[in-house]
């Protein structure tokens, strides 16, 4: 007599699989545990967070007014709120002091005049001529040939 094998048996008798699905309830205590850890962790850490607090409360200085909520001015130069009349004030300040006469050294006679009348003096009477001050060089006078190489340098050969 031919024994026939169920259909829910393996076809490879040394192939192994489980017997038993894995259970619900140690599913549900480990998820529970790592909940709970979870939470005791958190808590310990805000207590442990919150005594940090406490002490350097304790023994730090004073925070800074801004970290008070005081609102100070920034140290120079500060960013322009409105760039269009800081230019307008900056420009005014500028025409002022190029429009109008005062002393520069009154021990010295020194004096500023505006510049309208400063242009208008220089066109009626000239620059006039300065010294140039003693061992000065510098680059060679317009219109000559100056070089530094006069009688060092060969000329070509053509």
């Amino acid at each position: 007599m031919a024994t026939t094998r169920p259909p829910y048996l393996p076809v490879n008798p040394e192939t192994r699989y489980e017997h038993s699905d894995i259970s619900s309830r140690h599913v549900a205590l480990a998820g529970a545990g790592i909940l709970l850890g979870t939470w005791i962790f958190v808590s310990l850490l805000y207590f442990y967070y919150d005594a940090l607090d406490r002490h350097r409360a304790a023994t730090a200085a004073a925070p800074p007014a801004r970290a008070a909520g005081q609102a100070l001015a920034p140290p120079q130069p500060r960013l322009e709120v409105s760039p269009t009349r800081d230019l307008a004030g900056l420009r005014a300040q500028e025409d002022a002091e190029l429009n109008r006469y005062r002393w520069v050294d009154k021990q010295r006679g020194i004096v500023s005049i505006p510049i309208e009348r400063a242009m208008e003096l220089i066109a009626n009477q000239g620059i006039p001529a300065q010294k140039a001050p003693p061992n000065t060089y510098g680059p060679p006078l317009a219109g000559s040939r100056q070089t530094g190489l006069e009688g060092k340098v060969e000329p070509e050969s053509r």
